[in-house]
């Protein structure tokens, strides 16, 4: 799982780029890979706040069933009134890097133990 850490008033929460942003990408956009460059190449606050909320939320659910300590969730209008345009900076390297690193596989496949390794069709 890809995760980050954003600083946003003192406490550090985890942020998620997962099944479930990716989803909420395609209902929102409609294709979530065009819908996501859209977002990281036009820079639109509003997106990128959207996105980030998403992305905090994601990271809470992974803190949760991980047993991670994580301050918790914070809504998209929070995140509008905590974060100053001085900050958008680090905040939106810490999403952007995030997805980008999100888009790299990083699976390990393994044959079954006792199982042959065979060449695909």
């Amino acid at each position: 799982m890809r995760t980050a850490i954003v600083k946003i008033c003192g406490k550090e929460y985890i942020a998620c780029f997962s099944t479930r942003v990716l989803m909420a990408l395609e209902e929102r956009e409609g294709d979530s890979t065009k819908g996501l460059q859209r977002i990281l190449s036009e820079n639109k606050v509003s997106d990128l706040f959207w996105l980030l909320a998403q992305m905090i939320d994601a990271g809470d659910r992974y803190a949760k069933l991980e047993g991670l300590d994580n301050p918790g969730k914070l809504a998209l209008d929070d995140l509008i009134d905590l974060i100053g345009v001085d900050e958008y900076e680090g905040v939106f390297r810490a999403v952007t890097e995030t997805v980008k690193a999100g888009n790299t596989p990083n699976v390990e496949v393994k044959p079954a133990k006792n199982g042959k390794a065979t060449q695909g069709a």
